[in-house]
């Protein structure tokens, strides 16, 4: 924590007797206290918690407020008092301040005349809180006791106009100050009594401490000195401000007239009128024989003084001695002092200076006339009228005559200035000195400019809005006045200049959106530079993107493409949005090859050595420049684009290689481009080869094509049927990949006659996906269930009966089974004659993977789809049990427990339906 001033310091000062020591002090009481957890000037990490119980500065006012010691008696109050203060500085880290108390006690027993000196600046000037006070009272007392007039009047001075005054700390009671001022008036009083030729000493040094424009009402030693007899049982001083007219009312009125000297030492040391009234008149009361004859040097120095009761004394003296007629004052050397008492607040003093300026006075400069005439009294002011009357208006100059615009003169002001200037002599400083003069003198500045025609220049409208005198509306006012004039006017570079300063920056930045600068004016590089200032930005970009004020090839296509790889999001946006709107395909291209732009597109949308961002861009141009594709309706440049590029530059060659790219970007993009194209393209192959990828992407787009074949879509072409392979759809069904299995599915049920019918389902049987297998013989069922069930194998009906279900329609083109023992014959083909696994009896088909599956475990397989199927489907259930009863003995161990566990949780779905399986069996099998 750095400190401006330490308590270091200050103890360095007291022991090297440094002349600043007051003023150390003084600023050192300014600052707030430092945190008492650690000491002054030490680093944050140096602190250390308090505990809660610890005693702070805090606590010490919490434990001394008036409530925490309500009800005890004066005794308690002493011991609470004095307890607090050494606990709290036996702290490790009080405040410091709290230690100047003893150093300043130190520094009055030390008694050297420039420690006195210091301390009286102190007690005059610093802020009065605990720690000072301390000393404060401490001195006083001892003042008090040693008759040390000097430090008793300023201390005494400073309890009279405690709370008066912002240097105070409110840490000190109001009873307190009240007590302590009292006293001091006792000690005077006291004084007054016993030894009164010392009384006047000691009062005129509490009285010359009294500021100038200190106005004393309420005060209490000040009112005491001056009007006592008339506070004698009064409990206060009441409100005068000024000294009473009768002087008999003063306090030891005998004591004041055995010596002048503490009078004259008064009138030479205060600056209070007030303080001044009460000396001048007691002066003239009591010594008129000390003057009688007084130095012409001595009214010279008095005669300076701002204060009308000593300029009314002045002139009583040089008025009443013949010595000091008019026509030798110049002799003496009061000449100048005489004229500046032409200024005087008082009417006397005015008007003996007005007399001797006609007399002796001479030639009196235009700008004393105008200040005269702005701030003296009527006569002075008439006087000084009627000077300047005299006076063309250049001889008085512009300058002084725009001062009186707001003063009792504006009528002789404004005629003068009229008479003799334009609006084109006003300098700025006099132009924003008008605007804030107040309302008289900005209407007169307005209609000067309208009487004449004219507008504020440039010039004058720039340094308004710089002035810190202006406004937050006058200078928006002004900026307004300014905006309207053209850039010559103003200056490009000022425009340049002020737009980087944050003052000025959203006035500018709004003349340049609606393009105050244009062609060569408007700097592009400029702009591109301010771009990458966060504050800037915003009104950079809408210039450089406004193509009206700054051409796209201005812009420049290579550090658009720069913007494109920043991470900022407006940057990239503007650089995105403004490459997709307003550059041609062939703007990207290098040198003069034909095609060479859509060449450079694609290499920047899909090359391995470009960032994302690049390739973000790039991607996005070719996608919305696509005739179908094109930018969705949330994307601004939705409804402003036209397509630059048609289908024939998204060929084969260049998207086919990136829908297999193990970039993401890459294959989102090409699978969106391929979304569109790729029915036209005309490779068949490809698209089954995509709809198998282990790629999500290509195999999106892949197996749309392939599900839509046949299908009409308004404004899209599907592919034609000539499309469907078998081979190629049933290796799809063996893919590894489950969406591709299901799309194979999807079209073996679709088109199931074009693909094959029932001779291509006993492949799919033999698959090793569960799923498949399942899909087969429930495709089987559905495609050929037969007509007629015999009856031998129709059971009773039972809760898992499915009614009607043998005149349920089938699908187009569909070959049933005539009778259900023709569907039993089939099932024991499949499942005696044809036992998986036998690769040389399979019918090669292209595209189907070659397996060497055993033929226990193709059976294995076959019964549990064979099982399952039969759980679901009742009537399927009645055929599949017969077959099932009869392969239930054979002799491969394999097979005949497959079966058992299939008939049994077939009778335990379908209880009605009897087997050749003991119900013993079927027991223990379900217990199992």
């Amino acid at each position: 924590m750095n400190r401006e001033v330490t308590y270091e310091d200050i103890t360095g000062a007291v022991d090297n007797r440094d002349p600043q020591l007051a003023d150390l002090v003084v600023r050192y009481l300014l600052l707030a206290d430092p945190p008492e957890d650690r000491a002054e000037e030490a680093e944050q990490s140096e602190a250390r918690p308090l505990s809660q119980d610890a005693w702070t500065l805090q606590k010490l006012r919490t434990t001394l407020a008036p409530y925490s010691l309500w009800g005890k008696s004066a005794d308690e109050v002493k011991n609470i008092r004095v307890d607090a203060w050494e606990q709290l500085m036996a702290a490790p880290h009080p405040p410091p301040r709290l230690r100047l108390g003893d150093l300043l006690i130190s520094i009055y027993e030390r008694g050297e005349e420039s420690d006195r000196s210091a301390l009286v600046d102190i007690f005059r000037s610093a802020k009065l809180g605990w720690g000072v006070w301390r000393a404060a009272k401490h001195i006083y007392k001892q003042a008090e006791q040693r008759h040390d007039a000097e430090l008793f009047g300023v201390l005494a001075w400073r309890l009279d106009v405690y709370g008066r005054t912002p240097n105070h700390a409110n840490e000190v009671s109001q009873a307190t100050t009240t007590y302590m001022r009292r006293r001091a008036w006792r000690y005077l009083r006291q004084l007054g009594n016993a030894v009164p030729e010392l009384y006047p000493q000691f009062a005129v040094q509490v009285l010359r401490h009294y500021e100038r424009d200190f106005n004393p009402y309420g005060c209490w030693i000040i009112q005491q000195i001056w009007n006592h007899q008339a506070l004698i049982g009064r409990r206060n001083a009441g409100y005068n401000s000024q000294p009473p007219d009768k002087l008999s009312n003063r306090a030891y009125d005998e004591a004041w007239k055995i010596s002048a000297e503490p009078l004259l030492r008064l009138i030479e040391d205060s600056e209070n009128d007030g303080v001044l009234r009460f000396a001048t008149r007691s002066l003239e009361a009591d010594f008129p024989e000390t003057l009688r004859e007084v130095d012409p040097a001595w009214l010279k120095r008095l005669g300076k003084k701002p204060a009308g009761s000593v300029h009314e004394f002045v002139v009583s003296l040089l008025e009443r001695s013949p010595e000091f007629h008019q026509s030798k004052l110049a002799d003496l050397g009061l000449h100048d002092m005489v004229l500046e008492l032409l200024g005087s607040p008082s009417e006397k003093a005015a008007k003996y200076a007005i007399d001797y300026a006609n007399a002796h006075g001479g030639k009196i400069t235009a700008a004393r006339l105008i200040e005269l005439l702005g701030s003296g009294t009527k006569a002075a002011q008439k006087f000084a009228e009627a000077r300047l009357e005299k006076l063309t208006p250049k001889d008085i100059g512009l300058v002084g005559l725009v001062g009186l615009l707001g003063t009792s003169a504006q009528k002789f002001a404004t005629k003068m200035i009229e008479s003799g200037f334009t609006p084109a002599d006003l300098s700025p400083e006099l132009y924003v000195n008008l605007l804030v003069g107040g309302w008289q003198q900005r209407r007169w500045v307005e209609e000067f400019f309208n009487k004449h025609k004219q507008k504020p220049s440039a010039e004058l409208l720039k340094f308004a809005v710089q002035s810190p005198k202006l406004g937050y509306w006058d200078k928006r006012s002004a900026f307004e006045s300014l905006g309207s004039r053209k850039a010559t006017e103003i200056g490009v570079e000022w425009i340049k200049q002020k737009l980087l300063e944050p003052e000025f920056s959203d006035e500018v930045g709004g003349w340049l959106s609606k393009g105050m600068l244009v062609g060569d004016q408007l700097d592009v590089e400029w702009l591109k530079g301010l771009s990458m200032n966060p504050r800037l930005r915003g009104v950079a970009l809408r210039v450089l993107g406004n193509t009206k004020l700054v051409a796209p090839k201005r812009v420049g296509l290579a550090w658009l493409l720069v913007m494109a790889r920043q991470a900022d999001p407006e940057l990239y946006g503007f650089a995105r949005n403004h490459l997709l709107e307003h550059f041609e395909p062939a703007d990207f291209g290098v040198g003069s090859a034909a095609g060479g732009g859509l060449d450079r597109l694609w290499a920047m949308a899909v090359g391995k050595q470009e960032p994302e961002s690049v390739r973000k861009v790039a991607q996005t141009y070719l996608l919305f420049h696509h005739p179908q594709i094109g930018p969705n309706s949330e994307d601004p440049l939705h409804g402003v684009l036209v397509p630059k590029l048609t289908s024939q530059d998204y060929g084969l060659e260049r998207v086919a290689p990136s829908l297999v790219d193990p970039r993401p970007d890459v294959r989102r993009f090409a699978a969106e481009v391929g979304s569109q194209e790729l029915v036209r393209w005309g490779d068949r192959e490809l698209v089954y080869r995509l709809a198998a990828h282990e790629y999500k992407e290509p195999r999106k787009i892949g197996s749309e094509v392939l599900l839509e074949i046949g299908e009409d879509h308004e404004g899209k072409r599907s592919a034609p049927v000539d499309w469907l392979v078998a081979a190629r759809v049933f290796a799809l069904a063996e893919s590894s990949v489950k969406s591709s299995r299901e799309v194979a599915s999807a079209l073996i049920r679709r088109h199931y006659h074009r693909l094959g019918g029932a001779a291509k389902l006993a492949w799919l049987m033999e698959s090793p996906d569960r799923e498949v297998r399942l899909f087969a013989v429930r495709l089987l069922w559905d495609q050929h269930r037969p007509l007629t069930i015999p009856a031998s194998w129709k059971p009773k009906k039972g809760p898992g009966a499915r009614p009607g279900a043998p005149t349920d329609p089938l699908p187009e083109g569909a070959e049933r089974f005539e009778t259900g023992e023709a569907l039993r014959q089939f099932l024991r083909t499949v499942m005696f004659g044809l036992p998986p696994g036998r690769v040389e009896r399979r019918e090669p088909i292209e595209g189907l993977p070659t397996r060497r599956l055993s033929a226990s475990e193709g059976k294995r397989r076959l019964i549990g789809v064979v099982r399952e199927l039969a759980v679901e489907d009742r009537e399927f259930a009645t055929i599949a049990v017969s077959v099932l009863d009869e392969f239930m003995h054979s002799h491969a161990r394999g097979e005949w427990q497959g079966c058992v566990a299939a008939i049994a949780r077939i009778r335990q779905a379908h209880p009605d339906i009897s087997t050749l399986l003991p119900a013993a069996t079927q027991e223990t099998r379900q217990s199992a």
